[in-house]
């Protein structure tokens, strides 16, 4: 079942949504929010690959080895450097860098035969993987030895931490100098701890000491334009490789949700305490709707976040956005920008 933004006006209330088992329309428009890979030969990605629906992904040692064979016969053919990864149980972080053959080619093959194998033990069918693939291009100069130790350290942030240093299904004993299943390129990240092997993997152990005990950080999936990590020199190098020139968006500084709030409800004539209350009146609904897609998109506030300052389920956060994608209204937009002075 799917909401679908072409019947909304068929709704009783609002979060009843018509019952349809596809929508063109809603199939399309999800395909037009999803920009383009940005894929160009020496570009170095960060990849998250999630279970679809956060589904476990893998149930024993059998299916981690299996995905790391996979992960290590694709390395080859494809000419790729493999930097870092960790396998959890529903999901997959790869820092990866590319030669000529692009990363859409090389993943497709690597989940598409990971999920065969899958399929074919546990007698099952479908998606595997959530359908698209999360690949961050970063900059590798400012973010790789970043990077590397939160990769590492990301069994330490389960629910119930599991020690990173005794974590076999990681890289970080690559770094130490353990053989592995698959080729990990470690001589890029130990050279910024020093000239001397011994030395620098000291050092390494040190610099992963220092981040153990953080949580989730921020900072590496704040990125501009939903596909790229790191400062406008790097951006403008990347426009330059790609060719994509414009099609780039540059980083905006994210507006105060506050005032969002208080601007989206002058501007449509509604109160501004009626967005933030739990009843479900009609009357201002369209609002509601753009200030929805307005948060996540200009103040950068997170569905399930809006979820709780709106006081809806984030179901019909979803709702409101993709209905307001249908609908939008970029006069009205570009009067609050002017406003906000964005």
């Amino acid at each position: 079942m799917t909401y679908c933004p072409l019947y909304a006006n068929l709704k009783t209330k609002e979060g009843q949504a018509c019952i349809l088992t596809y929508c063109p329309l809603y199939a399309n428009l999800r395909a037009m929010a999803r920009k383009p890979r940005i894929e160009f030969p020496g570009a170095f990605y960060h990849v998250i690959a999630r279970g679809n629906r956060r589904q476990v992904i893998f149930h024993d040692t059998a299916d981690r080895h299996t995905y790391l064979e996979r992960l290590e016969h694709y390395r080859q053919r494809y000419h790729l450097t493999v930097h870092a990864y960790v396998l959890m149980a529903n999901h997959v972080h790869l820092l990866l860098e590319t030669r000529e053959v692009p990363l859409a080619k090389f993943m497709q093959a690597l989940q598409f035969t990971y999920t065969r194998y899958y399929n074919r033990r546990y007698a099952t069918s479908g998606h595997l993987f959530q359908g698209r693939y999360q690949a961050i291009v970063c900059d590798r100069d400012a973010y790789l030895v970043e990077l590397v130790r939160y990769v590492h350290l990301n069994p330490g942030r389960l629910k119930r931490p599991v020690d990173p240093w005794r974590y076999p299904w990681s890289s970080h004993r690559a770094y130490l100098g353990e053989a592995g299943p698959v080729k990990v390129e470690t001589a890029v990240v130990l050279g910024q701890f020093g000239n001397h092997v011994g030395r620098a993997r000291h050092a390494y152990r040190r610099f992963m000491a220092d981040g153990a005990g953080r949580g989730h950080e921020a900072q590496y999936y704040a990125t501009v334009d939903q596909r790229l990590l790191g400062d406008e020199v790097f951006i403008e190098a990347v426009d330059q490789k790609t060719g994509r020139g414009r099609e780039i968006e540059r980083a905006r500084r994210p507006v105060v949700f506050a005032r969002l709030i208080r601007a989206v409800a002058q501007q449509q004539g509604v109160e501004a305490s009626g967005f933030l209350g739990p009843g479900r009146q009609r009357a201002g609904v369209g609002a509601r709707a753009m200030l929805v897609f307005l948060g996540r998109e200009w103040s950068q506030v997170r569905t399930k976040e809006l979820g709780r300052q709106l006081h809806r389920d984030p179901s019909i956060i979803s709702r409101l956005y993709w209905w307001y994608v249908a609908n939008r209204d970029l006069k009205a937009e570009a009067k609050l920008a002017k406003v906000l002075e964005r």
